[in-house]
């Protein structure tokens, strides 16, 4: 809600959320001219950004999440050790027939569309990647530069649209979720007490006469704070989530984004493209050394590399 979208329904364990794009002008998704970022007020921008802050939050704040009892906590990690809170999401951009949908005993304000059923099953998909969002190319085409900049293609598919097939692109926005945020924040705690201790020293030389000044733990001033730290409903404090509405500038200037995008360089980018371009030509042994190059660099953790080899496993069984 705080980056403009609007949370519409849930669909089983999945939810669908919306952003309105000002684009009257073509209705099958548009070029990026035709879709300028800004001049739809950065909707692509504000969507990828609310879902990566998400699973940011998340990863921050698994303690939270998982406040079960230890008996619950410990019959929990028997059956799945290791153990994390994750979500998946689906990006595409298309239009779509906005209504009451249902009988009269129950009404919905939903929305049908092919372009809807796209971005559930793009939602699918990130479980057969191993990434945590996947991307369209019309949704991709919506981004600003500076968002783009940190997404990766992963593949190239067939798409049916209307009679006939197109080929479609495939993105993924590159983030490490594995980081221990609790390690930084305790490193800005003790820098936050440092900076305090330094402070009081400074006013008792300057005497009790000097002249407050009042500083802000963040420095950004288009910066939203949303949550407190109050307890609630017995779960203990609550998080405390700080959003910026500074697009584009965000993708360069938020430090949990600079920190979960790191791991990705542009070298392993091209390495990635180098491979998919020759599993694309069906250039099977070339593919295989580059994705096993990209596997390498990364601890064998990229998804779609593992996905696309056991591709290649299989065409050549």
């Amino acid at each position: 809600v705080q980056c403009d979208g609007a949370a519409n329904k849930n669909i089983g364990d999945a939810f669908l959320l919306t952003w309105k794009v000002n684009n009257n002008s073509n209705n099958d998704g548009g070029t990026a001219e035709q879709c300028a970022a800004s001049a739809n007020n950065y909707a692509a921008d504000k969507a990828l950004y609310s879902f990566v802050k998400t699973m940011i939050e998340m990863s921050r704040h698994e303690d939270f999440l998982c406040n079960f009892s230890p008996r619950a906590l410990a019959e929990l990690y028997e059956r799945m050790p290791g153990y994390k809170c994750r979500i998946g999401c689906g990006l595409h951009f298309g239009w779509a027939i906005e209504g009451a949908i249902g009988s009269s005993k129950k009404i919905d304000a939903s929305y049908i569309s092919p372009h809807v059923n796209m971005s559930e099953s793009l939602e699918g998909a990130t479980k057969d990647y191993g990434v945590s969002i996947l991307m369209s190319e019309p949704f991709y085409n919506l981004l600003s530069s500076e968002a783009a900049a940190g997404c990766r293609q992963v593949d190239s598919i067939k798409k049916q649209e209307g009679d006939g097939v197109v080929i479609t692109n495939l993105y993924t926005y590159d983030v490490d979720l594995s980081i221990d945020f609790s390690l930084r924040d305790e490193e800005k705690k003790r820098a936050k007490k440092k900076k305090k201790k330094v402070e009081g020293a400074r006013k008792k030389v300057l005497g009790s006469n000097h002249r407050k000044t009042q500083f802000s733990l963040f420095e950004d001033d288009k910066a939203d704070y949303y949550g407190n730290h109050e307890d609630g409903d017995g779960l203990g404090k609550l998080p405390s989530l700080k959003i910026s509405n500074d697009f584009p500038n965000v993708w360069n200037t938020d430090e949990d984004i600079i920190q979960v995008t790191a791991h990705f360089t542009d070298e392993l980018r091209h390495s990635y493209e180098t491979a998919l371009n020759a599993f694309v030509a069906l250039d099977y042994e070339h593919a295989r050394i580059y994705f096993n190059d990209v596997l390498d660099a990364t601890d064998g953790k990229d998804g779609p590399s593992k996905y696309l080899l056991s591709k290649i496993d299989q065409m050549k069984a």
